[in-house]
Order: structure tokens, then sequence, then C-alpha cells
């Protein structure tokens, strides 16, 4: 009488299996809890910069400027670190800034001077979410 110990093959086949699966369904939530958690870091950024750009005009009564202050300069930094694209688009009397969700890159973050705050499909083309 042989007395073996251990798996067959196929018990390890089926063992490694199941494993890859559960660990390939892992990943993908993780991607997607980590666009996510892009997406809010972008909004925060977005949101630090309107309370600055009006501090700024209520001392000078212009924008001009606006883009060496160092809470619009830390803003557009931080954005820059979490990667995407954007714009930040300054004037004398209106600025607005725009950047791509890490969820859906086809959508936007956009904030303006007129106190504007939303998620926009199309790329703003003017001083106005």
């Amino acid at each position: 009488m042989k007395n073996t110990k251990g798996f067959t093959l196929v018990e390890l086949l089926v063992v490694i299996a199941i494993i890859g699966t559960l660990s390939s369904v892992a990943v993908v939530n993780l991607n997607t809890a980590r666009n996510k958690g892009k997406d809010a870091a972008i909004k925060a950024n977005l949101a630090a910069i309107p309370a600055g750009a009006e501090l700024f005009y209520d001392e000078d009564d212009t924008y001009d400027g606006l883009d060496d202050d160092p809470a619009w300069t830390n803003a557009a930094a931080a954005l820059a670190e979490i990667g995407g694209s954007g714009l930040i688009d300054i004037d004398d009397q209106t600025w607005f800034a725009y950047w791509s969700l890490a969820t859906d890159n086809t959508e936007f973050w956009c904030v303006d001077s007129t106190g504007s705050s939303k998620q926009v499909t199309n790329v703003p083309n003017g001083p106005a979410c």
C-alpha cells in the first residue's frame, strides 16, 4: 500500500486559477478606487483656487498677477503632480481653471471667477464654465 501525501497537479491548478481570478478582480477595483481618489484631489485643488483668487482681487481690484500668487501656484503644481491635463487662464477681470478627471479623461472639472464649479464635457473656451 502506497501512502502519499500532497496535492495532485489538478488540485494545484484549480487553486492557482481561483487565486488568479480573485486577484484580477481586486486589481480592477483598486484602479477604480485610485482614479476616484485622483478625481477627489483634482476637485479639492480646484476648490482652493476661488478663495485665494478673491482675496487677491480684493487687494488689487484685478486678477492680473494672480498666477504668481502662492495659493494659485501651489494648486497648479498639485494638479500637475496628479496628472491629466487642463488649463488655468487669467485676465484682468476674470479667471477660469479646468482639469481632466482621472475616471474619464473626456470629462473636466471647471471652476471660474463667477463662482461656478461643475463637471463639464466640453473644454471651456472662455472665462466661464
